[in-house]
């Protein structure tokens, strides 16, 4: 009886944090398809009474929406790529070679963790206005391309794969890219594919700094786009919401297309030596 009680009690509070964690989302879809009238009714309906398109067809008539949506594409895409590439390069580096410095390295490239992006926002935005790439979607990009958080996931990672491997092929006569390209790469999917997935979503839902850095509505990103959207005084919640919907397919598509990778990533360990 016992036993039953605290299964019971499990299930109840799961089933608690399942709601309030889905609830969000169920209301954000019902928003989208609901009339601006019929939101702003109080108490707020839990259903819509009368679905319609009409917020999707306010969201498209803007004709940018397409452009935003590209550019959203080509920064994330540019930044988890960049970052997969420097990272993993970085975190091979600091679990595969023995030089002098390595632990005191990736000590200090950690406790950047540490600092606050909002402090380092001023200093990056000068260097960038010196190199004469403000208001230009490399603006966006460069300054995203490292990330000390995915550096040290990838080198705990990497550090699970049995040296052997390594030693073998370089007795074998592989140089280091042949080794990082051909074996550790291959071997770090579910890292990479993990990294890939938070990488990609950060960077598909930044905000502040692709506006304090783009002027041109024609550079913004999907973010910023949807928020210049609003009436002055005036919060459109049903465009919002279908926004939003719409801003979150890339995402939804990105980890269905990385689940089995990033499931295995953070459930298990390469080969340990």
């Amino acid at each position: 009886m016992r036993k039953f009680a605290v299964k019971f009690a499990i299930f109840l509070f799961l089933s608690f944090w399942l709601f309030t964690s889905l609830f969000p989302l169920y209301f954000m879809v019902q928003t989208a398809f609901t009339p601006e009238t019929d939101i702003r009714q109080i108490p707020p309906r839990l259903f819509p009474s009368k679905p319609t398109l009409a917020n999707f067809e306010n969201l498209f008539k803007n004709q940018r929406i397409w452009l935003w949506a590209k550019n959203s594409l080509i920064i994330s895409g540019s930044i988890t790529a960049g970052t997969v590439f420097v990272c993993s390069m970085a975190a091979y580096s600091l679990s595969k070679f023995d030089f002098k410095g390595r632990k005191f390295i990736f000590t200090m490239i950690v406790s950047t963790i540490l600092v606050p992006a909002q402090v380092t926002l001023l200093p990056t935005f000068i260097l960038i206005n010196k190199l004469k790439l403000t208001d230009t979607l490399w603006a966006v990009i460069i300054p995203s391309l490292s990330s000390p958080y995915i550096i040290f996931m990838m080198r705990q990672y990497m550090l699970s794969i049995s040296n052997d491997y390594v030693d073998a092929a370089r007795v074998d006569g592989a140089n280091e890219w042949t080794i990082y390209l051909k074996i550790i790469l291959p071997m770090s999917k579910p890292v990479i594919a993990t990294s890939a997935i938070f990488t990609f979503i950060s960077s598909w839902n930044g905000f502040l700094w692709p506006l304090i850095v783009l002027n041109d509505p024609d550079k913004y990103p999907l973010t910023v786009g949807l928020a210049t959207m609003q009436r002055l005084g005036l919060t459109q919640f049903g465009l919002q919401m279908a926004g939003a919907m719409f801003s979150a397919i890339p995402m939804i598509v990105m980890f269905f297309s990385f689940q089995r990778y990033f499931m295995k990533g953070l459930m298990s360990g390469g080969t340990k030596g």
